[in-house]
């Protein structure tokens, strides 16, 4: 007779994430899993098959917060607010951050920026205040612009996550992110027919 679980499978995702947010990836196993459930290890292998599994559920929450911080109005500008607040979520959920962009990062084929723009209405919505702003812009530049302006902010946002960007200050990221945004934005427009691939 097997025993019953006695944690659902929420709980212990829940608990998992906790994990991952003090102490990072690396230290999320199923036995600090249950040492923090106070459990032995039979209820979380009942309700997560797989490493893979979990990891994807994670996934899905820590996007779900950098969502929220990207979406929260910094500004009453929807596109700068996404940057800001992409740093700012490097910031403050440091080992959240790490998970997603350098621990365990998914694979991105920025070689060929094809599908940026597409993926960017598909996790926001075209009809959204983010998704109407880019519609504002020239439609030949806004996938390649979409993809430098993502590199910049990524590049920052790791700085500032690694504590080596001198001023972590909210000040300071909206500084860099409006003179990047600006210089992105003169330069396409200088451009006929948006940013030119090299």
């Amino acid at each position: 007779m097997s025993q019953p679980s006695v944690y659902s499978r929420d709980q212990i995702i829940d608990v998992a994430f906790d994990l991952v947010r003090e102490k990072g990836w690396p230290a999320v196993t199923t036995r600090a899993i249950a040492k923090k459930l106070g459990s032995s290890t039979m209820p979380i292998y009942s309700h997560v098959q797989s490493v893979d599994e979990l990891e994807k559920e994670l996934r899905i929450k820590a996007r779900q917060l950098q969502k929220s911080f990207q979406q929260h109005q910094y500004t009453e500008h929807a596109l700068l607010n996404l940057a800001f607040g992409y740093v700012v979520f490097a910031r403050d959920e440091k080992q959240l951050f790490r998970f997603l962009y350098l621990d365990s990062p998914e694979q991105l084929d920025l070689e060929n920026g094809e599908g940026i723009r597409d993926a960017f209405f598909l996790e926001y919505g075209l009809d959204s205040e983010e998704g109407r702003a880019l519609m504002e812009m020239k439609t030949s530049g806004q996938e390649t612009l979409i993809q430098y302006t993502w590199i910049f902010t990524h590049g920052l946002a790791t700085l500032v996550n690694a504590g080596t960007f001198g001023s972590n200050s909210n000040q300071a990221i909206m500084r860099f992110l409006m003179n990047a945004g600006e210089a992105f934005y003169q330069w396409d427009s200088k451009k006929e027919g948006g940013i030119e691939n090299e």
